[in-house]
């Protein structure tokens, strides 16, 4: 049998920069300089190292346990059944929370230049239409990742190497500037607020350590791979939020896409809708994997997590989950018309949280107690900058999530046997498709 070839770590590194660089800092840089002004910059520093030692608590509990999974597989082989249950949906909701949310941030970036779109209809025909495609599956999504991959990256090189002239020194210097953010009403708040916002910036770091078992030597190159893609991440946010305030000063915080506004001082107006379509098509390149990948989350927690419903991941005649689609679409619905971009990016970062606070406390529990105390305390400090409305749709989710939990779990017996007739059932269609062969 051929063996499956791994992965180099020059892939692992451009991939991971591709999960990591998304719509965040092109359209929410506005929000953080409102939030922290020029300490913006400060807070996305801060924001990047406190990920850095999240994701190294990812790394060592991928060390330990080699299942695919991340957060609910460690929590659920380190503290039992309830909190792997949690922290399982919990990673299914953070799927299912980013469609929304990069729905959203489609659709805010194309008001740049379709002021009249109505958000809401187009935002759940696109999340419905998605949804219905993936019920028959699909061999287009590995050529679309490769191909907004480099739009992506063509776009940061573009825009980097085009703005960086505009930069000004009075927009980093100007009293006005300094004092003209909502830091000043909340202080130390604001910066808060800005550096629980670039949290968000970095939430696909997971893949890394998920699918550390798909890389050449992962114990050796890891590590060092996380690294660089980590720090690579960091200083290209630290130089986009840079350029944008250089550029754009005071303009900064009343334009939905600083990015493209900044190009448009270098190319005229036409650079506005050029930089807008390349944003857009980068984001619903994420939009459709998420689509795909969010539904086989659930199907798995169904397969290996047995407190959740077997049906959940039974295929269909396509060979993809019909009822973890239908729940995929029908929460990305309900979450796309709960909020904003601005509040679903925030709702993001609270499910990221739960996942780095159980990691964090796994690995104090495996004794890797600095970076499980750090990632445990940097996951705490988050708790200070989310909003009000997102902290009570976050906690009143988990609320609902314990409530499921002794609806829907079974005792160790008739979890014995809810499986035995699930595989019986299995082995079943599979005689009678080889006797249609």
């Amino acid at each position: 049998m051929k063996e499956n070839k791994l992965l180099s770590p020059a892939a692992i590194f451009l991939l991971g920069v591709n999960s990591i660089i998304g719509s965040g800092i092109f359209l929410l840089s506005g929000k953080i300089y409102e939030d922290a002004g020029i300490w913006s910059l400060l807070a996305i520093l801060c924001a990047g190292l406190s990920i850095f030692v999240i994701a190294f608590a990812y790394a060592n509990m991928s060390k330990i346990y080699s299942k695919n999974g991340g957060a609910f597989v460690y929590a659920k082989e380190t503290f039992g059944r309830f909190p792997g249950f949690i922290v399982g949906m919990v990673t299914w909701l953070l799927g299912t929370v980013t469609l929304a949310t990069e729905v959203s941030a489609l659709l805010t970036a194309m008001k740049m230049i379709l002021p009249n779109l109505n958000s809401l209809l187009i935002g759940i025909i696109i999340i419905l239409a998605l949804g219905i495609i993936s019920y028959f599956g699909s061999s287009i999504i590995a050529g679309l990742d490769n191909l907004t991959s480099f739009v992506k990256i063509v776009l940061v090189l573009v825009f980097i190497f085009t703005c960086l002239w505009l930069i000004r020194g009075l927009n980093f210097s100007s009293p006005n500037l300094l004092t003209a953010s909502s830091a000043n009403l909340g202080g130390f708040k604001g910066f808060l607020s800005a550096y629980g916002t670039v949290f968000f910036f970095f939430t696909g770091f997971s893949f890394l350590p998920v699918n550390a078992e798909k890389m050449k030597n992962p114990a050796k190159n890891l590590p060092k791979v996380m690294s660089l893609v980590m720090l690579t991440c960091l200083a290209v946010y630290l130089i986009i939020q840079t350029i944008t305030i250089g550029a754009l000063g005071p303009e900064l915080t009343k334009t939905l896409v600083p990015a493209a506004t900044a190009f448009s001082k270098i190319v005229g107006s036409i650079g506005i809708p050029l930089f807008v379509v390349g944003i857009c098509f980068s984001i619903f390149g994420v939009i459709v994997a998420t689509t795909f990948n969010t539904p086989t989350i659930l199907a798995s927690l169904a397969q290996a997590h047995e407190d959740v419903p077997m049906f959940v991941s039974k295929n269909n005649r396509f060979g993809t989950p019909t009822w973890a689609i239908i729940l995929t679409t029908v929460c990305g619905i309900a979450l796309f018309l709960s909020g904003n971009y601005v509040f679903l990016s925030g709702l993001t970062v609270f499910m990221s949280f739960v996942q780095y606070l159980s990691t964090g406390l796994a690995n104090i529990k495996k004794k890797f107690l600095l970076i499980g105390i750090g990632s445990v305390l940097f996951s705490l400090v988050l708790l200070t900058s989310f909003t009000l409305s997102v902290l009570i749709l976050g906690l009143g989710i988990l609320i609902l999530l314990v409530m499921i939990y002794f609806v829907v779990k079974l005792d160790d017996d008739e979890r014995e046997k809810w499986l035995k007739e699930y595989q019986e059932k299995s082995k079943g269609a599979d005689v009678n498709t080889v006797k249609r062969l």
